[in-house]
């Protein structure tokens, strides 16, 4: 990667992403491949006047050592000290930024059944995290740096080095940090973004309907008092960009509405597994039906998670004519494809994206329609002819999606 986007995106995600201030704790959490990119990101974080600065290094072919050789048992009971690192951050007021760098083939070869469980286990082992980042009480976000198999996944046709040159050119585009003052960029989109939301909010919609000739007919209702998020979030006033790409608005469905059948437009990259070609079919809220032509074994283990795997937690909207859909490039990493289409979210909901309720109980956000879930996994389902179309509160039926893209009175 160039030294200039190597540098802006590090400047990107201590600025930009999670806005690091005087005596702020910052997590990073990275793989081996991009330690040139943490090691620039420290380097700003102190500069900014952070505390403490604390990068936890992974190993994707460990990572596969481990599900070769451990068994389920081991995999889903490890120390509590593994998790202690992230949940400490989130409750002391912390900054966490995770670096993508990994190759997608990775856990090709492992147990899909070790796979649903070790993932299972890691989301309640940092539960803590989890519900502190998803009501926005901890700055967070996700950023990616090139790595060589990844590369060669993403661009099979051009010799290593060129591939690997490439993915870093097309993750410093996407990013905007390819600009000249990329941090400026970024609060320009964000209003944008936020743009979008607020005519989303003031549309007081009931139900949304998706149609397309890939064959997803579904109709999918909002909870009353929805809110539809995007761009730059705030953590205590704060301003935080989740995730580095974005180009998604999006918000909670009501968990008990969703009826008909939803198919993918790409495939979905999921620990490791490529699952392509699934296909939902929902009834009062609920998966009945599922099928994948590839790791159905993978999809049937997040759909059985728990009772709401078997239904969805987001909605998100995304342009067919957007920055990252327009380069015609499958990335095998949800961070990117997610924002080159619209996509729902299998499990759990965010807090949110529901007027108070990030000070719901869980028994609370249950009587709204908000989804509980163990897991939260991302697929897409954006085409270039989708339809999407609106009942508004006072019947009214208005488009909001025509040939894959926000119609004039949403854009």
């Amino acid at each position: 990667m160039k030294e200039q986007y190597l540098d802006n995106l590090a400047r990107l995600a201590v600025e930009s992403g999670v806005s690091v201030k005087p005596g702020e704790e910052v997590m990073v959490r990275t793989t081996v491949h991009a330690a040139p990119l943490a090691r620039r990101v420290a380097k700003y974080a102190y500069e900014r006047g952070a505390k403490r600065v604390y990068v936890e290094y992974r190993d994707d072919a460990l990572e596969a050592l481990d599900f070769e050789y451990q068994s389920t048992d081991t995999l889903t009971h490890k120390p509590q000290f593994i998790y202690d690192g992230v949940n400490y951050f989130a409750e002391n007021g912390g900054c966490y930024i995770a670096i993508i760098s990994e190759n997608p083939d990775a856990l090709k070869h492992a147990d899909p059944a070790k796979l649903t469980a070790s993932r299972t286990a890691d989301m309640k082992g940092k539960k803590t995290y989890y519900q502190y980042a998803m009501s926005n009480k901890v700055k967070w976000t996700i950023i990616a740096y090139p790595e060589r198999e990844w590369a060669k996944k993403v661009f099979p046709d051009l010799g290593e080095d060129e591939a690997y040159d490439k993915l870093g050119e097309y993750i410093a585009k996407t990013t905007r940090a390819d600009c000249a003052d990329p941090v400026a960029e970024w609060k320009r989109h964000a209003q944008k973004l936020h743009s979008r939301c607020e005519k989303l909010n003031a549309a007081k919609i009931r139900s949304f309907r998706y149609k397309n000739s890939l064959g997803t007919d579904v109709t999918v209702g909002m909870p009353e008092g929805y809110v539809f998020a995007g761009g730059s979030e705030e953590c205590n006033g704060e301003p935080f960009n989740a995730n580095m790409p974005s180009e998604e608005v999006f918000s909670a469905p009501d968990c008990r509405n969703i009826n008909g059948t939803v198919k993918a437009s790409m495939p979905l990259s999921y620990s490791g597994k490529i699952i392509d070609g699934i296909s939902l079919k929902l009834k009062d809220g609920k998966i009945v039906e599922y099928d994948a032509k590839t790791n159905r074994d993978v999809l049937k283990g997040i759909i059985e998670t728990d009772e709401g795997a078997k239904s969805f937690g987001e909605i998100a909207l995304v342009p067919f004519d957007s920055p990252i859909s327009n380069l015609g490039t499958l990335f095998y990493e949800t961070l990117f494809d997610e924002n080159a289409s619209c996509h729902f979210a299998i499990g759990k909901a965010y807090p949110t994206c529901v007027k108070g309720g990030d000070a719901m109980t869980e028994a609370q956000m249950k009587e709204v329609g908000l989804n509980e879930s163990d897991v939260h996994v991302d697929f897409m389902v954006g085409t270039r002819d989708l339809q999407i179309t609106a009942e508004t509160a006072d019947g009214k039926t208005i488009k909001v999606f025509e040939n894959g893209n926000f119609t004039k009175d949403f854009d």
